[in-house]
């Protein structure tokens, strides 16, 4: 970490407010002295379950793998996807394994992802790690019929359908934002299950709970490995005061 000189001049880092008004020198320096205490803060406290994920990772395949433009439309109206949805709705169907060890799940994924989440998508994260259901549908607690990975995968996408169906039916009027955000959550579990069933077909279900948990890991380490490809760029152009190695 090195510290820039007191005296430099850090007026062209900064947004001008409207009719390009000029920050006080004391307005500059609080800001410095807040972006410094973040940038060191993060250097003490390293997030080692995201950097164990981050290492499961050989490249951007996984970026490419979990929404297939083969899977149509449900929703009259198609919303724009994010980052940080499909990797709470990747671990989800991770959650929803019976067969894969608590606390492989605990330490790779779910301490991980929740690492590599800020605010987006948090209501929907809460309810996925604090109290480990997914709209009210509780995971690793399945029906006993479920005993393969596809009847896993059917039962969540069928589930996400009929949700879908039912909003769309009920979307008369202007929609509140709960039943926007709904409809965005839902529509992002029944894309990536029916990615995943379309991509194995027909030998779905001879993939074991353990190999679509690898596989559904490497994904989540390749998406946000994406994500994070530009970070030091971003530090380094947002740091108004220090200069990260």
């Amino acid at each position: 970490m090195k510290r820039l000189g007191k005296d430099k001049d850090l007026r062209r880092y900064v947004l001008h407010l409207e009719n390009d008004i000029e920050f006080a020198d004391r307005t500059l320096k609080g800001i410095s002295k807040f972006v410094n205490h973040l940038i060191l803060k993060a250097e003490k406290q390293q997030l080692s379950n995201l950097i164990k994920l981050l290492a499961e990772s050989s490249g951007f395949e996984g970026v490419e793998k979990f929404d297939s433009h083969h899977v149509p439309p449900l929703l009259s109206e198609e919303y724009l996807n994010c980052w940080s949805l499909p990797l709470v709705t990747l671990t989800t169907i991770s959650m929803s394994l019976p067969n894969i060890k608590k606390n492989l799940l605990e330490c790779l994924l779910i301490r991980g992802v929740s690492e590599g989440l800020v605010n987006a998508a948090k209501a929907l994260w809460v309810e996925v790690e604090v109290y480990h259901k997914w709209f009210g549908n509780m995971l690793q607690n399945p029906d006993p019929q479920l005993h393969t990975t596809g009847q896993i995968l059917l039962c969540l996408r069928d589930t996400t359908n009929n949700m879908l169906i039912k909003m769309e039916g009920m979307s008369h009027g202007v929609p509140n934002d709960m039943s926007k955000f709904r409809a965005i959550y839902a529509n992002s579990m029944y894309r990536i299950t029916e990615t995943i069933l379309l991509s194995y077909h027909y030998n779905i279900d001879t993939l074991s709970q353990e190999e679509l948990f690898v596989m559904l890991s490497l994904v989540i380490a390749d998406i946000l490995s994406t994500c994070l490809t530009n970070l030091p760029q971003v530090i380094l152009k947002n740091s108004s005061s220090s200069l990260v190695r």
